[in-house]
C-alpha cells in the first residue's frame, strides 16, 4: 500500500520560527539534510562543472566539497564500506584489476610519476566517491539524482546564453568552430552527460518521482543544449537512451506520444531544418545524416585511425601495458587514443580491460537484482538505460577519472543498490516463523 505523505513534509518544512521552508530535491525528508548530506550535494551539484577547477592539478570545485563530506561523515560514523551492497566485493576487485595492471605496466614500461598522478585520479573516482556518495537510502539517492538533474540543466541553460548573447566567449566554453563545451570545458562529454540527464529526467517522471512540468520545462533545454555541441555520438547517445526509458518504463500512450514526435520533428527538420537548427549542428551532424556519409560526421574517421593505430600497438601490450599516461609516447600522433577500453588494453594490458569491463558488470548486476523485486523494476531499468549511455561514452574518452563521468555513474549504480539494501533490511526484520513458512517478501518467487 502506497503511502500518502502530506505536502508540507513531501516538499516542504517548517522552521523553528514557523516559516515554511522549501524543500525542492527531497533532501530533508530523506534525511540528508546535514553537514554530510548537504556536503555530497553541493559535490554532485558541482560534478558536471570542470570549468571551476585548479590549473596546476586536476582538483575542482566538487572534490574540494567531497572531501568535506567525507571528512564530516567519518568524524560522525556515516561512512558505509558496503557502499553497493552485493555489488561492493565485484566492484572493488574490478577497481584492484584495473589499477594492477596500471601499476604493473608502469614499473616494466611506464614512469612512476605518471602513475601517481594517474593512481591517485582513478581512486579518488572509483573508491572515495562511492564511500561518500553510494550507501544511502533510496530517497537520499534520488535526491542526489535531482540534484544532478538541475545542475545539468543549468549547465546547458549557461551553454545556451554563452552561445547566443556572448560576443567573444571563452575557448574554455565554446570551441573554436562553434561547438559548445560550457562548464564541462568539453563537447562530446557534455553531450553524452545531457542525453544521461534527459534520461533520469524521464526516468524519475515515469517512476512517480517528478511532475510533467519539469519534463516539459527541461527536456527543450537538454536537447538544444545537445544540438549546440555539435556531438554525433551525443545524438546517438540521447535518441538511444530517450527511446528506450520510454520503452521499457512508459505505457503504450509515452511510446505513441513518443514515436509521433520523433516522426514530426525528423520531418520537420529534413524540409525546414536549415532555417532554425544550429550552424555547426548542420556543419557536422545534419550534413552527414543527409548524405549518409561518415566522412562529413566530425571527426569520426579521424578516430577511427586512432583506433586503428591503438589496436595494432595492444598485440605487443597484452601481459605488460605501456604504462599510465604512457600511450602518447608511442603513439605517431602523440595522444592518447579517444576510447578508454583500447587505452586500458595498451597501458594496462588485459588485467586493467578486465577491471573496465567489470565495472560496468557490477552496474549489471545490481540492475538485474532490482529489477527482479517488487516496486524496483524501473530502478533497475534505469540504472541499465544509464550505464548503455556510459558504456559509449567510454568508447569516446581516453581517461574516466573525470568526476563529471564518475559521479553520475556511482549515483545510477546506488540507485539500484539501495533498493536491495532496504529489501535486505526488510527480509531481516520479518519474524523467523513467517521467514520459515516460505511467503515472499520483497523479490518475487
Amino acid at each position: 500500500m502506497t503511502r500518502l505523505v502530506p505536502a508540507q513534509v513531501r516538499g516542504q518544512g517548517r522552521s523553528s520560527t514557523g516559516r515554511t521552508r522549501r524543500d525542492f530535491f527531497g533532501l530533508r525528508e530523506a534525511g540528508a539534510a546535514n553537514a554530510s548530506g548537504t556536503l555530497a550535494a553541493l559535490a554532485v551539484g558541482l560534478s558536471p562543472m570542470n570549468y571551476l577547477r585548479f590549473d596546476a592539478i586536476y582538483v575542482t570545485a566538487s572534490d574540494v566539497a567531497m572531501i568535506m563530506a567525507f571528512v564530516v561523515a567519518l568524524a560522525t560514523s556515516r561512512i558505509s564500506l558496503n557502499f553497493f551492497g552485493p555489488g561492493t566485493s565485484l566492484w572493488l576487485i574490478s577497481v584492484l584489476l584495473f589499477c594492477g595492471g596500471l601499476i604493473l605496466g608502469s614499473l616494466v614500461n611506464g614512469d612512476p610519476l605518471d602513475l601517481a598522478r594517474v593512481f591517485s585520479q582513478y581512486f579518488f573516482s572509483l573508491v572515495l566517491l562511492p564511500v561518500v556518495l553510494a550507501g544511502r537510502s533510496h530517497a537520499q539517492v534520488v535526491a542526489l539524482l535531482k540534484v544532478l538533474l538541475a545542475s545539468m540543466v543549468f549547465v546547458n541553460l549557461f551553454g545556451i546564453y554563452v552561445v547566443h548573447f556572448i560576443d567573444e566567449p571563452s575557448l574554455r566554453l565554446v570551441s573554436g568552430n562553434g561547438r559548445l563545451l560550457s562548464l564541462v570545458e568539453r563537447a562530446n562529454e557534455c553531450a553524452a552527460l545531457s542525453a544521461i540527464a534527459m534520461v533520469l529526467l524521464l526516468g524519475l517522471h515515469l517512476m512517480g518521482r517528478l511532475r510533467a512540468r519539469w519534463v516539459v520545462l527541461g527536456l527543450p533545454i537538454l536537447f538544444y543544449g545537445v544540438l549546440l555541441t555539435g556531438s554525433n555520438s551525443g545524438l546517438l547517445t540521447s535518441i538511444l537512451g530517450i527511446g528506450a526509458i520510454v520503452l521499457f518504463c512508459g505505457t503504450a500512450r509515452h511510446i505513441v506520444a513518443a514515436l509521433l514526435l520523433v516522426v514530426g520533428a525528423a520531418k520537420v527538420s529534413f524540409e525546414y531544418g536549415a532555417y532554425f537548427l544550429p550552424a555547426v549542428f548542420q556543419e557536422r551532424v545534419f550534413g552527414a545524416i543527409v548524405s549518409g556519409s561518415a566522412a562529413e560526421a566530425g571527426t569520426f574517421v579521424g578516430r577511427a585511425h586512432l583506433n586503428e593505430e591503438a589496436l595494432q600497438v595492444a598485440r605487443d601490450t597484452l601481459i605488460f601495458g605501456l604504462g599510465a599516461d604512457q600511450y602518447r609516447e608511442a603513439s605517431m600522433h602523440q595522444n592518447p587514443v579517444h576510447n578508454a577500453f583500447l587505452l586500458a588494453l595498451t597501458e594496462g594490458g588485459i588485467l586493467s580491460l578486465m577491471g573496465l569491463v567489470g565495472l560496468l558488470l557490477t552496474g549489471v548486476f545490481l540492475a538485474m537484482q532490482a529489477m527482479r523485486m517488487r516496486h524496483s523494476q524501473k530502478d533497475g531499468i534505469l540504472t541499465l538505460v544509464a550505464l548503455l549511455i556510459f558504456t559509449l561514452m567510454l568508447n569516446m574518452l581516453p581517461f574516466f577519472y573525470g568526476r563529471f563521468f564518475n559521479v553520475p555513474l556511482v549515483l545510477f549504480m546506488a540507485l539500484s543498490a539501495s533498493r536491495l539494501s532496504e529489501a535486505n533490511a526488510s527480509l531481516k526484520a520479518v519474524p523467523s516463523h513467517l521467514e520459515s513458512s516460505g511467503i515472499p517478501f520483497g523479490i518475487d518467487a
